[in-house]
């Protein structure tokens, strides 16, 4: 298919041809328990503005315990319509579809010059390598969305604006339940340093020595993804990947190391994965909440467990820490 990108060639060029049609399962589904899927916590928001104050405060204790216990849980009656969702797919969808060569060749927009990525480039073995594509969108960027594609533009605004709504909600609820000052998100909103990544995950044509999205703990303060219902999402709990199952009603919330390390740990920003699935394609859309680059992370709590930092310099020692060892390392960097 013309739109899809040379995986096995890339593949191939890195590793040799010896992984090609490999069953092995060593770096996947071995490992994951409950394969059918567990079914996270689920936040009824519509709670928060019920007026009944005996719903909001549970609702509000269900998300903290959530946060600290699985640093994921999925959201229900966040108000954001169906028809956004759906309109928000259509676009993504027409973008993969797209031809490789374009894609590869095309600027997103006038100030993205790495919105399209693919593959894995840097990866030094298969299990560092995802089988999937993406683009990225700052909501910095969205405005130079070009006129040809007017329509995604117009629905990249749309859904930001939903999104953002839930997720500064979340933000401020969850900050005040560890002191963080209500004003200390607002900021966020005005930088647009946040951004969508858009993603395609192929299916599995290396058998299962190849993920769709390596193990990693997201950089953000959170992320909320909407997902179709092919599922592949995976997280990492006492030692065990488990599969979470995916929710028609709903979106799924995690924490991100910038709300972990705010929050003096004790919210919790878990690794978590995606298997390639078989013989048909998955698409999600995740929205991530990161603050400027200059912006210093600072614990709330005593003792602090991390040093102040600001969030370029951990952005700068995640990509050595890659380089140097496959793995961005991540908050343990910056114990005290």
């Amino acid at each position: 298919m013309a739109s899809q990108p040379p995986f096995k060639t890339n593949f191939s060029s890195i590793f040799g041809s010896s992984f090609l049609g490999s069953t092995s399962d060593s770096n996947t589904n071995s490992s994951t328990i409950l394969t059918a899927g567990i079914k996270l916590p689920v936040i009824d928001l519509s709670h928060l503005t019920s007026g009944e104050e005996v719903k909001r405060k549970r609702c509000v204790k269900q998300m903290v315990e959530a946060a600290k216990e699985w640093g994921f849980f999925q959201i229900v009656n966040h108000g954001i319509p169906k028809e956004v969702f759906e309109m928000m797919f259509l676009e993504e969808k027409k973008l993969f579809d797209r031809p490789f060569s374009a894609k590869v060749r095309e600027n997103f927009s006038d100030s993205s010059k790495n919105s399209y990525r693919w593959g894995n480039p840097n990866a030094t073995s298969p299990a560092q390598y995802s089988l999937s594509e993406a683009f990225h969108i700052t909501l910095s960027e969205i405005s130079t969305i070009s006129d040809y594609r007017n329509n995604l533009r117009k629905t990249v605004e749309m859904y930001v604006q939903e999104i953002t709504r839930v997720a500064q909600m979340i933000c401020e609820i969850l900050g005040k339940q560890v002191n963080v000052n209500s004003k200390y998100f607002e900021n966020i909103w005005e930088l647009k340093n946040s951004f969508l990544r858009l993603n395609k995950y192929h299916p599995r044509v290396f058998g299962s020595e190849v993920f769709g999205l390596v193990p990693h703990t997201d950089s953000s303060f959170l992320t909320i993804l909407f997902q179709d219902q092919i599922g592949g999402l995976e997280l990492k709990k006492n030692g065990q990947w488990i599969g979470v199952k995916p929710c028609s009603e709903a979106l799924t919330v995690n924490i991100g190391d910038m709300f972990q390390a705010l929050s003096n740990g004790v919210y919790q920003s878990v690794r978590h994965r995606v298997i390639s699935p078989v013989n048909t394609e998955r698409l999600s859309i995740a929205f991530f909440v990161c603050p400027y680059q200059e912006t210093e992370i600072e614990c709330f709590g005593n003792p602090k467990k991390y040093r102040r930092f600001s969030f370029r310099e951990y952005k700068k020692q995640s990509e050595r820490d890659v380089k140097e060892t496959g793995d961005k390392v991540g908050l343990s960097r910056f114990l005290i």
